[in-house]
């Protein structure tokens, strides 16, 4: 409510003020009182000082009517400062300053100084008034030296004020000394408040960063650098760990209040304080003159309604909203996204542009030659702007937009792909997705969000009595290698995180995939649906792993025995004889020779002097820990190494010892490798099998598929042929 006061004062919206106040009036707050004030100000800077005058006079008889005395009092004084008085204000604020302070012992001294004794005149009151901050509980400061400082006593016999200052230092001085030297420092004062009201300061601090800037920027006749800034209020204020924290939100919050210009750069602005606030609008008009296109303008006029403190001052903004997307299709030069962005931001708050919004969605979705191109709905600024387009597609593209749509369904970005299928879904054409099945469910990777959409309308019925629905086991077995997919990059991908949460609800929670997946599976599917579980490794959703392994126990116990490892997956190093010998050879040369060359290196290098300074000997010691520390490495793998000569390689399976030959899935290129140890590698068509490249291949049979790296990411190959070579 008083917000709503200083809001009408500043507009001048007299009526509208006079009835709010009179409400004021019949409860007032005396914690209103700054507001009350404000408003004061605010009539008299207008020279409406009369009407203030009215309202000071009845605001005051009603906080003396709740005995709320020294509110009355302080807005008497407010009022007579700014000459909203006459001879009965006077005569009531001179009776409440003699009914507040009757009983302090200074009283008599300062209304004889202050003149009331010989005539109640707003002249005397108002040096009363200053001459009362020189009592006890008020802050002075001495420029000289001292600076500030809380009063603790008044001695009326003496006249003599006695201070404890922020150094620690307590000195009782002459009143003529105090009056005549220290000056009053309002309660409000940065200096003042560090004195008595550090919580207040620290509160602020963290609720409201842009008026402490505002306090500080008072000491500095209202231009105030970030380095006088922070040595305000920092560590006195704000802790040194703190101070990151705080100034990334002030800078912030600075942009943002009316009482405050920025200036200068990012990192080292100046905080100007306006003589008067700037209205949001006002300050919304000036930041489009900034912006070199519409998009850019609408974001400006987003962040200033976002801003607005009241409805008038909302309807405001988005007047001005109205005319920069009116000027803009007038125009004719801005692009169909901005101004689709900037009609989407007038209908989102109940208003409406000269052209309808399904318009401009199809000049933003719909090539020359009638295809679609639903990346471009990314170009509108905000995921609301683009989710409100979606509800437009089917006015904007007729009676086919179904099919359209569903036709490139895989084509949608994620940010909007969801709210396409539920809207497929919501006309009764989500069956229409069921044709992607095929497309996608083989690539978990390229295809995350729209393979879990599709697991979740398979869930939902929508496919029921579709002769290409999946069954229920392929469904399980397509959400597993989803989940295992999204499980290796929950880590560094948040979207993916809160995907995987997802999927896990929908396979063990209301919809139960995985217990549909269950009825009927027979040993082989299980064991698959198994082997998928363990590859996904320990951190692995545990829901999904405890269904799967209580149903081996039901169904097919023998799957938990521990199966013999493939020898490649031992903890031996399997290499061709040729390959032994060339490791070997290398171990010889480093032992036999590299070594006790630099050993004699080493003797060479002590012989020149002074250790401590001697850098070929450091050198030398250097290349000596190093090539001793590689000898070792080799010693052990040479003693761990196993000869694939010696093992059962397998004719039927992708082995080291094998040679295959791979079809690029997404190409149709095709290429041959040979799989051998890691010191076989003599040519670009051999590979390590414990390199990266063959991690995904080995153990698979012809026409099954797997993953190698490439130069852009991960591609699907298919195995077409392995021979044994060894």
């Amino acid at each position: 409510m008083t917000n709503d006061l200083v809001q009408f004062a500043r507009s001048l919206q007299l009526d509208t003020l006079e009835s709010a106040w009179g409400q004021a009036v019949k409860s007032p707050d005396p914690a209103a009182t700054p507001s009350y004030a404000t408003v004061l100000d605010l009539l008299c800077e207008k020279d409406l000082a009369s009407r203030a005058l009215g309202m000071a006079t009845s605001m005051i008889e009603a906080l003396v009517g709740k005995n709320e005395t020294l509110a009355a009092l302080e807005l008497g004084f407010r009022a007579m400062r700014r000459s909203a008085h006459n001879d009965a204000l006077a005569k009531t604020v001179a009776g409440l300053i003699d009914k507040h302070y009757g009983d302090e012992e200074w009283l008599p001294v300062l209304r004889a100084r202050a003149g009331l004794d010989a005539a109640v005149t707003v002249t005397s009151i108002l040096e009363f008034e200053r001459l009362r901050r020189f009592t006890k509980g008020h802050v002075v400061y001495h420029q000289g030296g001292w600076n500030e400082g809380s009063i603790e006593g008044f001695t009326a016999a003496t006249q003599e004020v006695l201070v404890q200052f922020a150094s620690g230092r307590r000195e009782s001085f002459p009143l003529d000394t105090v009056l005549s030297r220290f000056k009053p420092l309002d309660a409000n004062d940065l200096r003042a408040m560090k004195l008595q009201r550090m919580d207040a300061l620290r509160t602020e601090a963290e609720k409201d960063p842009s008026g402490l800037i505002r306090r500080v920027a008072t000491l500095y006749r209202g231009t105030l650098t970030s380095t006088q800034l922070k040595t305000e209020l920092c560590p006195a204020v704000i802790a040194e760990k703190d101070w990151a924290g705080f100034w990334k939100r002030a800078k912030a919050a600075a942009a943002k209040n009316p009482w405050l210009r920025v200036e200068g750069s990012t990192t080292r602005p100046t905080f100007v304080v306006r003589d008067k606030p700037v209205s949001l609008v006002d300050e919304a008009t000036t930041a489009l003159h900034h912006q070199n296109d519409l998009g850019q303008r609408i974001g400006v006029l987003r962040d200033y309604l976002a801003r607005g403190e009241d409805e008038e001052m909302k309807a405001q903004i988005l007047g001005l909203a109205t005319k920069v997307v009116e000027a803009a299709i007038e125009e004719k030069k801005a692009s169909h996204a901005h101004i689709l962005d900037g009609i989407l931001f007038l209908e989102e708050h109940g208003h409406r542009a000269s052209i309808p919004a399904a318009q401009e969605v199809r000049a933003l979705l719909v090539k020359d030659d009638g295809s679609l191109r639903p990346t471009a709905i990314d170009r509108l600024a905000t995921q609301a702007s683009r989710e409100h387009a979606i509800e437009l597609v089917p006015q904007a593209l007729g009676e086919n937009w179904a099919e359209q749509c569903a036709v490139i369904l895989e084509q949608w970005p994620d940010s909007v792909l969801e709210n396409v299928v539920e809207k497929l879904v919501a006309k009764d054409q989500g069956g229409l997705c069921l044709r992607l099945w095929d497309k996608v469910a083989p690539y978990p990777k390229r295809f995350p969000l729209l393979i879990y959409l599709l697991g979740k309308l398979w869930g939902d019925g929508v496919f029921d009595g579709a002769e290409a629905k999946p069954s229920a086991i392929a469904m399980g077995r397509v959400l597993l290698q989803l989940a295992r997919t999204l499980n290796e990059n929950r880590k560094k991908n948040q979207v993916q995180a809160r995907l995987l949460g997802r999927l896990v609800s929908l396979l063990t929670g209301k919809r139960g995939l995985l217990n549909k997946s269950f009825e009927g599976i027979d040993r082989d599917d299980l064991a698959h649906y198994l082997g998928i579980v363990k590859r996904a490794g320990e951190d692995f959703a545990m829901e999904i792993v405890d269904m799967i392994d209580r149903k081996v126990s039901e169904s097919y116990p023998d799957l938990h025995a521990k199966p013999e490892l493939p020898y490649w997956e031992k903890d031996f190093i399997f290499t061709t004889r040729a390959g032994m010998r060339r490791i070997k050879e290398d171990y010889r040369v480093l032992v036999e020779e590299k070594i006790p060359t630099n050993s004699k290196a080493i003797g060479a290098a002590a012989a020149l002097g002074d250790l401590s300074e001697n850098s070929e000997w450091e050198s030398a010691m250097e290349e000596q820990r190093n090539l001793t520390g590689r000898a070792q490495d080799m010693d052990a793998q040479i003693r761990s190494a196993r000869l694939i000569e010696d093992q059962d390689v397998p004719a039927d399976r992708v082995a080291p010892g094998t040679k295959i030959t791979l079809t690029d899935v997404a190409t149709g290129k095709t290429f041959a490798y040979r799989l051998l140890g890691p010191w076989d590698v003599d040519d670009d068509h051999t590979i390590n099998y414990m390199a990266p490249i063959a991690q995904g291949l080995l153990g698979k049979h012809v026409g099954e598929t797997g993953e190698m790296p490439g130069p852009t990411g991960s591609i699907t190959v298919r195995i077409d042929t392995i021979e044994r070579i060894v």
